[in-house]
C-alpha cells in the first residue's frame, strides 16, 4: 500500500487526471441511478400498488381518424365496471390535479388543490390517516378530507375532525346549502406521488352541479383495484361488453347526430406506469387527478449521457496508464527476472487501479452529496441520499466499481505483464500495437464530446426557434387572472373592466376561457373535431391576433352573443370551406349547444405545444363558463397594473383568494421540461469537453516527456519550432477529423429524430457542426497545445541531456 502512494505521490498529474477524471464521471453515472430509481419509485408505497389500474379509453371518432389513448373516462364508468365485473373489488373515480378552489376556514380564504373522489379513494390508495375513519370519511357527500399540511395552514393544529370549511363561490357548495365537515385528516402526499392535493371532497358533492352520464366524454381519472388472481385482458373484455350493453342508446343517438358511430376500446394502465406513462397530452389540461408526469426518454437520455462520460474518463484512465506502462517497463523487466509472473505483475497493477478507482468513488460520493441539492433544483426532483439505501442502489453502485476496476485495469495490466525481460531491458519492446489502441481510444473519446457538442447545439437551436417563433398573437405584457367558482362572470367582468378603464397603467381588458378540451362541430354535413374558447369583443385585439376574414365580435350586434362564432384557418381547412363567412355549424360543449354562424376568421395561433399541429379552434361569447380576466399593461408600468388589478378583483369577488400569472410565462411552461434537460446537457457537454480536455493534456504532457531527444536532435539539425509544433500536434488533428467524421453522421441522424416529435421544427445547418468542429479543435490546441508548444520552445541542448 506505501508503494502505491509513493507512486501515486510521484505522478501527481496522472493521479489528478485519473481519480479526478473518474470521480466525475461516477459522480454523474450516481446521479443518474438516483434519478432513474427515483423516477420509476412513483407510486410504489401504495399497499397495492401492483393491483391497482386506471381505466383508459380509445375513442375512434371517425373511421381512418387518429386515436390516441386517453387516461380518462367518463363518470358512468366506474360504477357501471364496478357493478358487472367480478375481478374488480373496488373503484373509485378522481377528477383533479388542475383544479383549484377557494376554501374559507377561520377567516382565512386560500386557494387549495382539490380532488373529486370516491368514498373508496383511501381504501385503494394509501394515505396514511392522522385524525378520522377512512372507511367512512368520503361517505357524507358534505364531508371533506384535508391533509396535515392544509390543517396546519387553517388551524394550527391536525386535531381537526368536525371543523367546517366554506366554499361559497363553488355551485355545487351552493347547491349543498351548508358548510363541508372535516371528517379526517391524512400524511400530505409524498413527493413520488401522482396525487398531489391539498383536500379530498366527495364526486357526489360536485355532481350537485355538474352530472354527466355520458359514455363518450372521458375526461376524469377510473381507477379499479383487481383481485390478485384476476387476468387483465379478461377484465378489459367484460368492460368492452358492458360498455355495449350501457352505451347502446347513446351510440344510436351519437350515430343519428353526427352520421357516424365511434370506435370506442377501454384498456387497463398499471398504476406505477402512471407517473412514465402520464397520458397528459391526449387531455389538454388534464382532469383525471394526476398532477405531473415525466417521460422515459428523460430518464434514459440522462443515464445515456451518464455513461457517456463515465466512459470518457475510462478512457483517460486507460490511455495515461499504457502510457504509464512504458516508464515502468524496465521496472517490469526487473521484476520479471526477479521470478514474479505474468499474472502476479498484472495483479499489481489491477490493485493499483481499484485503489484509484476507490479513491474516485469516495471523490464521487462526497461531489455527489454536495451537488444533490442542485440537481434536484435542475431536474425538479426531491431525491435525498438518506431515502435512496436500498439493496438495489447499493449493488448497482457496487457491480459499476468492478466493472470500471475492471474494464480500466485488465488491458494496462495484461500488456505491462506481456513484456519479454530481455527486450524491454535493452530498450526492443514492440510498442506499434498498443499505441495504435491507444489512438483509437482517444478517437472514441473525440467522436463522444463531438457527438454531444452537436447534440446541444441542434437542441438549442430548437429551443431557440419555439421561443422566437411567431405564435400568430402577443403574451408579452398581458396579466391574466381566473375567475372561478361562479358559472355566470358577467358581473365580475364588467366590473372589473369599468374600474380599471381609466387606469393610466392599463391599455385593454377582455375575458377568454381557458382551452378546453376538442368537441366535434357539425358544419356542413361533416363533424370537425375544434377545441372551443370563450372570447369576448376585446379578447382578439388584446392578444394582436390578425383577422384574415370578416369581423371581430361587437356589442354592435346583438345577437352574437348567442350565435356568432370565429373560427381560425386550420379549422377552414379541416371543413374544406371555401367561402367560410355566413357558414352555420352546431356546436356540442357542455356549456354552449346552439347553432351557430361564423362571422369571421383568424389566423392561426397556437394554442398548444410546438410538438402538435395548429388544431382548429372555435371562438364563441358565453357569460355561463368561467375564464380568465386578461389585462394588457403599459410598458414599465407592470407593478401598477398588478396592484391595481388585485385591489379591484378582491372588491368584486368576496371570499377568494387572488392569483394572477403572465401570460409569456405561461407560455413559457410548456416547454419547462425541455429547458430544464436543455441546462442538464450544456453542463454535462461541458463535463464531457473538459474531460477530454484533461486526458490530451495528460497523453501530450507524456508524449512529449517520451520525445525530449527527438525534439532536440531534430532542432539541432535545422527543424524550426514550428515545424517541430506541427510534428507534434498533426496526429492530434488526424484523429479530430477522424472523430468527427464518425460522430457528425451519428449525431445528425439522432438529432433529426429527436426533432420529429416537434410539428414545427428547425433544419439542422452546417453551424452546428462547424461549431462543434472548432471547439474540439480549439480544446485541443489548449491542452495538447500548450505542452507542445514548451517542447518546441525548449533549448535544444537541455534537450539533449535530458535522460
Amino acid at each position: 500500500m506505501k508503494i502505491i502512494l509513493r507512486r501515486l505521490m510521484k505522478h501527481r498529474l496522472y493521479t489528478v487526471i485519473n481519480a479526478g477524471g473518474l470521480a466525475i464521471g461516477i459522480c454523474v453515472m450516481l446521479l443518474a441511478m438516483l434519478y432513474l430509481r427515483e423516477e420509476h419509485r412513483y407510486d410504489t408505497f401504495h399497499q397495492n400498488a401492483n393491483h391497482i389500474y386506471r381505466v383508459t379509453t380509445v375513442m375512434q371518432e371517425e373511421k381512418g381518424a387518429a386515436a390516441p389513448e386517453q387516461g380518462g373516462t367518463g363518470q358512468v364508468q366506474g360504477p357501471a365496471f364496478g357493478a358487472a365485473i367480478p375481478e374488480i373489488i373496488r373503484f373509485t373515480r378522481v377528477m383533479g390535479g388542475q383544479i383549484t378552489g377557494d376554501i374559507m376556514a377561520e377567516g382565512k380564504v386560500l386557494r387549495q388543490r382539490l380532488l373529486f373522489t370516491d368514498s373508496t379513494f383511501l381504501n385503494i390508495f394509501t394515505f396514511p390517516v392522522i385524525h378520522g375513519n377512512p372507511v367512512t370519511a368520503l361517505t357524507d357527500i358534505g364531508s371533506a378530507v384535508v391533509t396535515e399540511r392544509t390543517a396546519l395552514r387553517y388551524f394550527h393544529t391536525t386535531d381537526v375532525v368536525g371543523k367546517l370549511l366554506e366554499a361559497e363561490a363553488d355551485p355545487s357548495a351552493r347547491a349543498l346549502g351548508r358548510p363541508l365537515v372535516i371528517t379526517a385528516v391524512i400524511k400530505d402526499p409524498p413527493d413520488n406521488s401522482s396525487f398531489q392535493f391539498d383536500i379530498l371532497l366527495p364526486i357526489s358533492f360536485l355532481q350537485l352541479s355538474f352530472r354527466d352520464d355520458s359514455w363518450l366524454n372521458p375526461y376524469l381519472g377510473t381507477y379499479v383495484q383487481l383481485r390478485p388472481d384476476a387476468e387483465r385482458e379478461a377484465v378489459i373484455h367484460k368492460m368492452t361488453m358492458v360498455f355495449k350493453t350501457h352505451a347502446s342508446e347513446q351510440l344510436v343517438q351519437h350515430f343519428n347526430r353526427y352520421g357516424y358511430t365511434p370506435e370506442v376500446k377501454y384498456g387497463l394502465q398499471p398504476f406505477t406506469d402512471i407517473h412514465l406513462h402520464p397520458m397528459l397530452n391526449s387531455l389538454g389540461d388534464t382532469e383525471t387527478g394526476i398532477s405531473k408526469g415525466s417521460r422515459p426518454l428523460y430518464s434514459w437520455l440522462f443515464l445515456g449521457i451518464a455513461v457517456f462520460i463515465l466512459f470518457m474518463a475510462g478512457i483517460n484512465f486507460v490511455n495515461i496508464s499504457l502510457a504509464m506502462s512504458l516508464r515502468r517497463a524496465k521496472e517490469t523487466g526487473i521484476r520479471r527476472i526477479a521470478g514474479s509472473s505474468g499474472w502476479q505483475i498484472a495483479g499489481r497493477f489491477l490493485v493499483e487501479s481499484a485503489f484509484i478507482c476507490g479513491i474516485a468513488l469516495l471523490l464521487a460520493l462526497a461531489l455527489t452529496w454536495n451537488l444533490l441539492p442542485v440537481f434536484n433544483e435542475l431536474t425538479g426532483t426531491h431525491i435525498v441520499l438518506s431515502n435512496t439505501a436500498d439493496p438495489v442502489l447499493a449493488g448497482g453502485v457496487a457491480g459499476m466499481l468492478l466493472l470500471i476496476v475492471l474494464l480500466t485495469g485488465i488491458y494496462p495490466a495484461v500488456v505491462v505483464a506481456d513484456f519479454r525481460p530481455v527486450e524491454v531491458l535493452y530498450n526492443r519492446q514492440p510498442l506499434a500495437g498498443r499505441n495504435l489502441f491507444g489512438r483509437a481510444l482517444v478517437v472514441v473519446q473525440l467522436s463522444l464530446a463531438v457527438f454531444m457538442l452537436i447534440a446541444v447545439f441542434i437542441y438549442y437551436g430548437q429551443m431557440d426557434f419555439i421561443r422566437t417563433k411567431n405564435l400568430g398573437y402577443n403574451p408579452q405584457q398581458v396579466l391574466g387572472t381566473i375567475i372561478s367558482g361562479d358559472r355566470e362572470v358577467k358581473p365580475v367582468r364588467d366590473f372589473i373592466r369599468n374600474e380599471l378603464a381609466n387606469n393610466p397603467a392599463v391599455k385593454m381588458v377582455a375575458f377568454g376561457g381557458e382551452r378546453a378540451g376538442a368537441s366535434p362541430v357539425m358544419i356542413s354535413g361533416q363533424t370537425v373535431q375544434a377545441i372551443h374558447r370563450v372570447a369576448d369583443e376585446q379578447f382578439i385585439p388584446l392578444m394582436e391576433m390578425q383577422l384574415k376574414a370578416g369581423r371581430n365580435f361587437s356589442t354592435a350586434f346583438p345577437g352574437d352573443k348567442k350565435h356568432a362564432v370565429i373560427v381560425n384557418e386550420a379549422f377552414v381547412k379541416a371543413a374544406g370551406l371555401q367561402h367560410p363567412l355566413g357558414t352555420q355549424l352546431h356546436t356540442d360543449t357542455y356549456f354552449d349547444k346552439e347553432v351557430k354562424t361564423i362571422v369571421g376568421v383568424v389566423k392561426d395561433f397556437h394554442t398548444g405545444s410546438l410538438r402538435e399541429n395548429i388544431q382548429p379552434v372555435v371562438m364563441l361569447m358565453s357569460d355561463w363558463f368561467g375564464g380568465v380576466v386578461w389585462v394588457k399593461y403599459e410598458q414599465r408600468r407592470q407593478q401598477e397594473a398588478m396592484v391595481s388589478l388585485q385591489r379591484v378583483y378582491e372588491k368584486s369577488v368576496a371570499h377568494a383568494s387572488w392569483q394572477y400569472f403572465f401570460a409569456d410565462e405561461q407560455r413559457a411552461a410548456v416547454y419547462f421540461r425541455e429547458e430544464q434537460w436543455l441546462r442538464i446537457i450544456r453542463y454535462t457537454a461541458l463535463l464531457a469537453v473538459l474531460i477530454c480536455a484533461s486526458g490530451l493534456f495528460g497523453l501530450a504532457h507524456f508524449s512529449v516527456r517520451q520525445r525530449v531527444r527527438e525534439i532536440g536532435i531534430r532542432k539541432v539539425l535545422g527543424a524550426s519550432a514550428g515545424k517541430v509544433l506541427l510534428l507534434l500536434l498533426r496526429e492530434y488533428f488526424r484523429m479530430i477529423l477522424l472523430a468527427f467524421t464518425i460522430a457528425a453522421p451519428l449525431a445528425w441522424i439522432v438529432m433529426h429524430q429527436w426533432l420529429q416529435q416537434f410539428a414545427y421544427r428547425i433544419t439542422p445547418g452546417p453551424g452546428a457542426f462547424i461549431a462543434a468542429l472548432l471547439i474540439t479543435v480549439l480544446t485541443t490546441l489548449v491542452a495538447a497545445g500548450s505542452q507542445s508548444v514548451r517542447a518546441a520552445l525548449t533549448n535544444p541542448v537541455r534537450c539533449l541531456q535530458h535522460n
